[in-house]
């Protein structure tokens, strides 16, 4: 189990907090949906009389159960995420980086700083100039897909 950085528990919804969500990240809305529209739709079943009473406890629940499922399922789908590589062995790439020319150059605006490398923190525009340059990347690869 991975430890949840304490600024991202704050906004995630009481309800995603609830079933430990750990792979999926619903929105406010769709956590509202998840639970009150369960229990609205038992009430509304149980007052067509559709179902007893209990179907008004018994959806949310099980709402909630596949909401879990669901979450367990996309865990064990996606690739476990590497652990970041120790500090000598970063600054030793960056070293062999700097001296062999690398296919990055052609690929990004002169005088870009790669975040990869660990280089300081950009200046807004050059921030910017990335994003755009990254916007373009992807809308041109979904252009030939």
């Amino acid at each position: 189990m991975r430890p949840e950085p304490e600024a991202f528990v704050g906004h995630r919804p009481l309800y995603a907090r609830m079933l430990r969500l750990k792979h999926l990240t619903p929105s406010g809305f769709l956590c509202f949906v998840f639970l009150e529209g369960a229990v609205a739709l038992g009430i509304l079943l149980a007052l067509a009389e559709l179902v007893s009473w209990w179907g008004v406890l018994v959806l949310p629940a099980t709402v909630a159960i596949m909401v879990k499922l669901n979450d367990l399922i996309a865990g064990s789908v996606t690739p476990p995420v590497r652990a970041p590589a120790p500090a000598a062995a970063m600054a030793s790439r960056r070293v062999a980086e700097h001296v062999r020319p690398s296919d990055e150059a052609t690929t990004r605006l002169p005088g870009m700083i790669s975040r990869e490398r660990g280089a300081p923190i950009m200046r807004p525009w050059a921030e910017r100039a990335e994003a755009q340059q990254q916007w373009i990347r992807q809308s041109a690869t979904r252009r030939y897909e």
